[in-house]
């Protein structure tokens, strides 16, 4: 052979290998990317949950605080439970359904 065609035949398979190489990386590489995507996913429905979470802490530990300090609180919560002072007289109307 002569060595212009040893030449090219070098850089055609060399370009191949490269190319073989960098699909083959692709190929490996591309499920990590879809897993590390679903579990940035994840952990932002996580973070939303969490932050949720602690604003429902925030309001029972303000309830909470109401409960010790607050009589009108104590009593509105007592009237939405349908209970009463003793010796009250109570009219009680159920809504028809």
């Amino acid at each position: 052979m002569s060595e212009s065609i040893k030449d090219g035949l070098t850089k055609w398979i060399s370009r191949a290998l490269v190319v073989a190489i960098l699909l083959g990386g692709l190929f490996f590489a591309w499920p990590t990317y879809l897993r590390g995507q679903s579990l940035r996913a994840q952990d932002r429905e996580l973070t939303e949950r969490i932050e949720q979470k602690r604003r429902e802490i925030a309001k029972l530990a303000e309830n909470q605080r109401r409960f010790k300090t607050d009589p009108d609180f104590v009593e509105q919560i007592a009237r939405q439970n349908r209970r009463v002072f003793p010796g009250e007289l109570v009219f009680v109307f159920d809504q028809e359904q």
